[in-house]
């Protein structure tokens, strides 16, 4: 195993790696802390997110050869048991001198990971490591590593950045110009294709497919009916099929699993929760509660895709709804907010750190009108909340009802905006 970390190592240190940088600068992600937990779903970017750090380390003048890269996804690291750590150490320092900085990648594949790297961060070592496992830093894990490791989330791209790899250097005067046509046509890409940095970078239609089929194929047959040794495929397949054509809606572990029953698929209530907590562990999905204080009501959750381009997977017709809401809750998440919905006798599909009600509609017409206004003004009225937002494809205007005063406002703007929400 020696012999094989010696070449994995120096391979690294000859590597350039080519990347578009974010707009999440490394500096701001490493500074003023010695080490790291990089989490979030697979192909989101936090490889990259590493080789952005180690290039800004070296422009502060530290040299090549004081980094240790490896990915645990490698399959020359296909026998690395925990027995193995130790090799670490002893294969670069019959390479180099000094104390070397730690990047593992996807290290939740070896057991014992957390135990190693609190050693090391205990010893003096930095290290930055990744996982693709949202329990990665579970309150067993994190006793573990004593408090040293604070988490930061990658996800796929926000919409600055997608526009940032498609070549448009977004300015505000965009806003305004004949430019906001070029941005929309590239909004019409990234609310049906998503934003997996790969995805973005393709240009035709069936290779951004393949892509993500490839990825959704990883976290199914890998992170779930492998690594978490189930059984019954049909069933999880048969949900997520489910989660997919329930997305803006309650959708609980009883009505799937009256789902499956009526399919004829055989499997228990508790494996149906079960396998729900593990789509959510893989960031497939993410669930949004309601706001409630009750523990019943609080298990009446949505669930939203963590990207656009697996609702693609599954697509019959599209649903523009359906793609503009599942887009605004994960650029929420992607933004550090609590989201929730609120359901009284009416229903607004977000509410932001109790301080913003959101709405989110294709279009505000006679048809639905009513629906949204009343949802929206109900969520406010509730939450002590004075300003709300309606987020559609196209309209822009400002309306005051009872006082209050509610912005239509189109999705790719709202992206774009500095808005603190």
């Amino acid at each position: 195993m020696k012999e094989i970390l010696k070449k994995l190592i120096v391979e690294y240190w000859e590597r350039e790696p080519e990347y578009v940088q974010r707009n999440k600068a490394p500096e701001d992600l490493i500074a003023g802390k010695h080490s790291l937990v990089i989490v979030g779903p697979r192909r989101a970017g936090k490889s990259y997110t590493l080789h952005e750090a180690r290039d800004h380390l070296i422009g502060k003048g530290i040299e090549k050869n004081s980094f240790i890269y490896l990915n645990f996804e490698d399959e020359r690291l296909a026998e690395f048991t925990k027995e193995d750590f130790d090799q670490i150490l002893e294969a670069y320092h019959s390479l180099a001198e000094g104390k070397p900085i730690f990047f593992l990648d996807e290290i939740q594949n070896v057991g014992g990971w957390a135990k190693f790297i609190r050693r090391l961060a205990d010893s003096g070592y930095k290290v930055l490591a990744t996982g693709s496992n949202s329990n990665m830093l579970s309150k067993e894990i994190a006793e573990r590593l004593g408090g040293r490791f604070p988490e930061i989330d990658i996800y796929p791209l926000n919409f600055m950045e997608f526009l940032k790899f498609k070549g448009f250097e977004f300015k505000k005067e965009h806003l305004y110009s004949k430019d906001r046509f070029a941005i929309v046509k590239y909004f019409d890409e990234y609310l049906t294709f998503g934003g997996f940095p790969e995805v973005a970078l393709l240009s035709d239609e069936a290779s951004k497919m393949k892509v993500l089929r490839s990825y959704f194929n990883l976290v199914f047959y890998r992170d779930l009916m492998t690594d978490k040794d189930l059984k019954n495929e049909e069933a999880l397949r048969f949900m997520i099929k489910k989660l997919r054509e329930g997305i803006g809606n309650v959708m609980t572990p009883r009505a799937i699993y009256s789902s499956l029953k009526k399919a004829d698929i055989q499997v228990g209530p508790n494996t149906v929760e079960k396998y729900i907590d593990y789509l959510e562990e893989a960031f497939l999905v993410m669930p949004c509660p309601p706001f409630a204080k009750s523990v019943v009501k609080q298990e009446k959750k949505k669930r939203y895709f963590i990207d656009n381009g697996y609702i693609k997977l599954f697509e019959v017709k599209e649903d523009k709804n359906l793609l503009l809401e599942n887009l605004v809750f994960t650029e929420l998440i992607k933004r550090g907010k609590k989201v929730h919905f609120h359901q009284g006798k009416k229903e607004c599909d977000f509410i932001v750190d109790k301080s913003l009600a959101i709405q989110v509609t294709q279009e505000v017409a006679e048809k639905n009108e009513e629906r949204e206004y009343n949802g929206l003004m109900e969520a406010m009225e509730v939450y002590e909340i004075k300003e709300g937002i309606i987020l559609t494809y196209d309209q822009e205007k400002e309306v005051v009802i009872n006082n209050k005063k509610i912005q239509l406002m189109p999705v790719w703007k709202w992206l774009l905006s500095q808005m603190p929400y």
